[in-house]
């Protein structure tokens, strides 16, 4: 039975990030049939488009776009890709990612879910696909990780909780990466970013762009600065994505809010 090893996939491969921890990697498929194999790592994959069934030794199921499967590391299975050019986005976990969160992976079970039940996801895709920007793309995975394919558990005590909140406060104008903020408060960026997370509610990625909204909002009322300056000063890379970000949040752009509130 064919084996995959770290990163790879059927089909025809597009666009990938690989690290020690974990891989993002797109795959698109003609309209064909697999032979039984299985994969190395545990992994998700994301139907973008497209319809394919998955065939495993107790069942077949149709997936559809917007479908989400995780698959336990050598969990047997074969596909059917009923359409061409099926497009995957597949983010594959390594033992050593679930090593260092001190979680354990689901081993012995397929889940099937929506993308629509983590929003999230959407940022990720966007963030990766359209400013490649892996740390926000990793820290996100970490809120998937713990909602989806694991048990993590955590010690309660994280007094240097309000150290990282007060830098991510008063230093919006940065994009700080997981690495940059562990070296400061000296603890490992994987267990800091899931300790904000079951501390806050919300990532690290999550938090500093509220924090950077916020800021942003406050100097469209209170200064005449134009759009791209308070994007820049706080931390967007341009114009167009403190537009996207700010109407994402609120439903309007900044120049319609700007215009809403002193009209």
């Amino acid at each position: 039975m064919n084996l995959l090893d770290k990163g790879q996939y059927l089909g025809t491969t597009f666009g990938d990030f690989i690290s020690n921890d974990l891989s993002i990697i797109g795959s698109v498929h003609q309209k064909s049939e697999s032979q039984f194999h299985q994969h190395k790592n545990a992994y998700l994959s994301i139907l973008l488009q497209g319809i394919y069934i998955e065939t495993s030794k107790a069942n077949s199921i149709r997936v559809f776009p917007s479908e989400i499967i995780y698959r336990p590391a050598f969990y047997v299975h074969k596909n059917t890709f009923e359409s061409a050019n099926v497009k995957c986005l597949n983010i594959e976990f390594s033992d050593e990612w679930f090593r260092k969160l001190d979680m354990k992976p689901l081993s012995n079970m397929v889940s099937f879910n929506k993308i629509n039940n983590f929003p999230f996801l959407f940022q990720l895709i966007t963030d990766f696909v359209h400013y490649n920007h892996i740390d926000i793309a990793e820290d996100l995975l970490l809120d998937l990780t713990t909602k989806l394919i694991s048990k993590p558990s955590i010690c309660k005590r994280i007094p240097w909780i309000e150290q990282l909140i007060a830098i991510i406060d008063n230093e919006t104008e940065c994009v700080h990466s997981l690495k940059s903020l562990s070296e400061r408060i000296h603890q490992h960026p994987n267990y800091m970013a899931r300790a904000f997370k079951l501390k806050t509610g919300m990532s690290i990625g999550q938090y500093q762009i509220e924090q950077k909204l916020s800021k942003a909002t406050k100097e469209l009322l209170l200064t005449s600065s134009n759009i791209v300056t308070i994007g820049i000063n706080n931390g967007f890379f341009d114009e167009a994505h403190f537009i996207k970000t700010f109407r994402s949040k609120y439903g309007i752009t900044p120049h319609q809010f700007r215009r809403l509130v002193k009209s």
